[in-house]
């Protein structure tokens, strides 16, 4: 069961216009925004589509059983007249997807964020959202402080870092890890995976660090954001810190992630950003820049 904020459901349903949402990908963080919809989190809002990669697709029977339609494409997505989708399917969806949202006028929540990473793609997204009236939103993912990322920003920002620990296993299966020729197994102390800016991290850990790519969009760049990780066996949960260094003056941001139960790989957080970012999209109330 998802609980949303209190102030969000006074507000009621009939205060807001209804926010048709359109959901790309049904693993662990698409279920959870379905499920969070269907809940009443978001007042106003309901799923009018979801989309998979293939009729077989695992998320298939769980979406019908709602009663909600199942398609493969996005050009079958927009039949049905969403006025904003969820991205939470792969960086190749963002790729492949998002510029056709933006372009029928219908705003886009990536939470593969490790696509942007692409200055190119990026630089169209912008464009094409400025010239349909839609909205390019990045949510937060798994971590925080992005708002006071943003304020320090209209000063100066002399450089920002993110420390990141997860558990060994958490790093299983990933190719550049898998090249270091390390037993995680065996792991007693903290091992530093990587260090290095966020364009090169988001690049060899494509599927778990997107947060390093809502950290560099929100403050000072792929190229300046300096990011660290390691396969820490002394953390039994996920673990992020921020630190901005700035004009305006130094702030630090620590997270602790619990990650979800049916897939250690996606922190529980990640999950509710989108809910959150659907909220904010369509809120007569807003707290924070």
């Amino acid at each position: 069961m998802i609980a949303g904020p209190e102030q969000f459901t006074r507000m009621g349903a009939d205060a807001m216009t209804e926010l048709r949402v359109g959901i790309q990908g049904c693993g662990t963080i698409g279920r959870y925004i379905l499920e969070g919809i269907q809940e009443g989190v978001v007042p106003g809002a309901r799923v009018v589509a979801v989309m998979g990669r293939t009729n077989t697709s695992r998320g298939r029977q769980i979406v019908e059983k709602r009663g909600i339609p199942w398609v493969t494409d996005m050009q079958a997505m927009l039949a049905h007249q969403p006025n904003v989708v969820v991205e939470a399917a792969s960086h190749a969806a963002v790729e492949e997807d998002a510029r056709l949202v933006l372009s029928a006028g219908v705003d886009f929540v990536p939470l593969s964020l490790g696509a942007l990473v692409d200055d190119g793609l990026m630089g169209a997204l912008m464009e094409t959202a400025e010239h349909t009236g839609a909205c390019l939103f990045i949510p937060s993912g798994g971590i925080g402080g992005l708002d006071a990322l943003a304020q320090a920003r209209y000063g100066e920002i002399y450089d920002v870092t993110m420390t990141s620990r997860k558990p060994p296993a958490a790093w299983n299966g990933i190719p550049f890890v898998e090249s270091l020729g390390i037993d995680l197994d065996i792991l007693t102390e903290p091992y530093l995976l990587f260090e290095g800016p966020a364009r090169d991290c988001v690049r060899e850990f494509p599927q778990n660090i997107n947060i390093a790519a809502a950290l560099s969009l929100a403050g000072v760049g792929f190229d300046r954001t300096q990011i660290r990780i390691f396969a820490d066996p002394l953390v039994p949960i996920n673990k992020h810190e921020i630190v901005c260094r700035a004009s305006s003056g130094t702030f630090t941001v620590t997270m602790e992630n619990a990650p979800v139960p049916e897939n250690p790989k996606t922190t529980y957080m990640a999950c509710l950003s989108g809910l959150a970012a659907l909220g904010r999209l369509r809120a007569s109330y807003r707290v924070g820049t």
